[in-house]
């Protein structure tokens, strides 16, 4: 394991994937790598088409890849990890092309934070789907876990409280000295 660790999160709206990252993020001084399918849906006022699913899966990529070449001894969270676009295009789609390239992608994450959809909806603004989408987001995971765990180590991330410190408590766990010395609180 190098100097840098590329953490992913994933899970379905409404999750807590952001909060989660950039929680974690600021306890080690590290970059969240922000999502191109907000910044997609913000930019043209709707959600993408089935065509334009590959670009934006390839545009977080590559947003991913020039944040770890830039900050090469920086943790570096992925909000969300890549293989959304490819969750979220089968769903609205019925596409799996998208599939087998993102669960590629997959393996260069150091750990996958799957946020569960255990917490109460909170909808933000634009978006269109509510529970019972997220559930079958998360199912769709589901599916997918076993592969996952071949590409990179999932820890879940469960609970209606306290998910940071329990993410916080996994990644001591699975990186032992190495998460530990980025996440501990500065002295003043």
């Amino acid at each position: 394991m190098g100097s840098q660790l590329r953490i992913a999160v994933l899970g379905g709206e409404s999750t807590g994937k952001t909060t989660l990252a950039r929680a974690l993020s600021a306890m080690t001084h590290g970059l969240v790598v922000p999502e191109v399918l907000r910044a997609f849906v913000q930019e043209h006022h709707r959600p993408p088409k089935q065509d334009e699913q590959r670009a934006i899966m390839l545009a977080q990529r590559q947003r991913e890849d020039q944040g770890a070449s830039s900050y090469p001894h920086a943790f570096v969270f992925c909000d969300p990890a890549v293989l959304m676009t490819a969750v979220y295009s089968q769903l609205y789609f019925n596409d799996s092309s998208l599939n087998a390239q993102a669960l590629t992608y997959a393996k260069d994450y150091d750990a996958l934070l799957w946020c569960r959809p255990d917490i109460a909806w909170v909808a933000e603004i634009g978006q269109r789907d509510g529970p019972d989408f997220r559930d079958r987001a998360d199912s769709l995971i589901q599916l997918w876990s076993d592969e996952l765990r071949t590409a990179a180590t999932v820890l879940e991330i469960t609970g209606d409280v306290d998910r940071i410190p329990r993410a916080h408590e996994l990644l001591s766990k699975q990186f032992g000295s190495v998460w530990q010395n980025a996440a501990r609180p500065e002295s003043n």
